[in-house]
């Protein structure tokens, strides 16, 4: 399944997206994830909806922290 996440104020990076295509996998078979990185949050959603017109979606995470 194609699929994409979006994070922001990582480090450095102000936007990223990282996406992963349904098929490119690490050596112990989970999924690897391509990542972009933007300054212009107009670039990042013009990429976004790049990635929407292939057939991507959104995932979801949970953000919650529990402890």
């Amino acid at each position: 399944m194609k699929d994409y996440y979006t994070t922001s104020n990582i480090g450095r990076a102000k936007y990223t997206v990282s996406y992963h295509d349904g098929i490119s996998k690490h050596k112990d078979g989970s999924a690897f994830y391509d990542i972009m990185i933007f300054k212009s949050k107009v670039k990042m959603n013009a990429f976004i909806d790049s990635l929407i017109t292939s057939g991507y979606k959104e995932k979801v995470l949970d953000k919650t922290i529990s402890m």
